[in-house]
């Protein structure tokens, strides 16, 4: 990861639609969702987590909000 006065940009595998990627196990899981679980909560089902920075590959829990899906789009 790197950390800019902004940012924690993730370092690892970046997909192709921009989201910080790494292999859990047996399955592929996105960067962003596991630093907001390991900092602030469980994701509630269906929601999803939007980017306030809007920077894809920003794992900082800070810049992530847990939000419906509408809103997200």
């Amino acid at each position: 990861m790197e950390i800019t006065p902004t940012c924690w940009n993730w370092k690892g595998t970046i997909a192709s639609d921009g989201y910080g990627r790494f292999q859990d196990g047996e399955r592929y899981t996105v960067a962003h969702r596991v630093s907001f679980e390991i900092f602030k909560r469980k994701i509630e089902k269906p929601k999803v987590i939007d980017h306030l920075c809007r920077n894809r590959a920003c794992v900082n829990p800070e810049h992530l909000e847990e939000v419906t899906h509408k809103i997200n789009s």
